[in-house]
């Protein structure tokens, strides 16, 4: 990479700059991360960062000195609305899939050899660059350490969770590449998860966020199943300790009887059964 000199003429500019640095490896001359350290309140809006590949020590450091720069006849560069900036990621022909369909690049990216997809912090759009200063601060598509986290795991059928995890995808979300992943799926046409994908881009996108960040089996919608002419008002009803089916009165469970079913536990005991099942909470919300 040939050096990179990036102008920050606000601590807006130079703090973005700074996130995005780390993101893609960059670490000071002593070391530290890029986050750890303010250059900028020594010359403020003069400050100018200067990104480069250490070969010496085999690390890529960094350091800011704009007066030096300029007498050496350095190119300062200036990232429009680098304060905007949340991430540029690093985009592949292996996992570029997810960015074309999602976001709609423009034609020419499939002839491009190289593709950086920047998102801004307000507006959510993206574009793509080629462009040294974005080449330099580009990650690999992974986990970004922002305050955009989904503080919870994302709740997937239990078709598609038993899918994930005859994959053997870990629940908790350590993925390191999901985009990748993802498009290998999509070429399994055959498959659950190639399937859910081809049906459309926010399928895609729900998979990608489950390998981001964690995913579990949402509940299972439960059912009750009226008995419409034996006992006026009540339901099906099945004894938990030797699993057969009784017919009784009321619709609460115990310890002894079980009177909700999931629909695949309805069509097991009779078919006929699933043309009178009734969700349980619209019954519990006439209660």
């Amino acid at each position: 990479m040939t050096d990179v000199y990036v102008a920050t003429p606000t601590q807006a500019d130079y703090d973005a700059l700074m996130r995005l640095a780390e993101a893609a490896g960059y670490k000071w001359m002593n070391g530290e991360l890029p986050t750890e350290y303010d250059t900028w309140k020594y010359a403020e809006e003069q400050t100018v960062v200067h990104l480069y590949d250490d070969f010496q020590e085999g690390k890529i450091t960094m350091r800011d000195d704009r007066a030096y720069y300029e007498s050496q006849n350095a190119t300062i560069e200036t990232i429009p609305n680098l304060a905007n900036i949340k991430a540029i990621w690093k985009v592949s022909r292996e996992n570029r899939n997810a960015f074309t369909m999602k976001h709609l690049l423009p034609p020419h990216y499939k002839s491009a050899r190289k593709l950086y997809v920047i998102c801004d912090e307000y507006s959510g759009t993206y574009a793509t660059k080629e462009n040294e200063i974005y080449e330099a601060l580009a990650t690999e598509y992974k986990l970004q350490e922002s305050e955009d986290i989904m503080s919870e795991k994302v709740k997937l059928s239990k078709r598609l969770y038993d899918a994930l995890q005859d994959y053997g995808v870990p629940e908790d979300g350590n993925e390191s590449c999901p985009v990748g992943t993802i498009s290998g799926w999509r070429e399994e046409e055959s498959g659950v998860l190639g399937t859910f994908i081809d049906g459309g881009t926010d399928n895609q996108w729900l998979l990608i966020d489950a390998l981001r960040y964690g995913y579990e089996a949402e509940p299972e919608q439960l059912y009750y199943v009226p008995l419409i002419k034996k006992y006026a008002g009540g339901y099906l009803n099945q004894s938990r300790s030797d699993k057969s089916y009784i017919d009784l009165s009321g619709n609460g469970d115990s310890k002894l009887v079980k009177t909700k079913f999931t629909m695949p536990e309805i069509i097991a005991i009779d078919p006929r059964y699933k043309a009178f099942a009734v969700p349980v909470d619209e019954v519990e919300a006439d209660d």
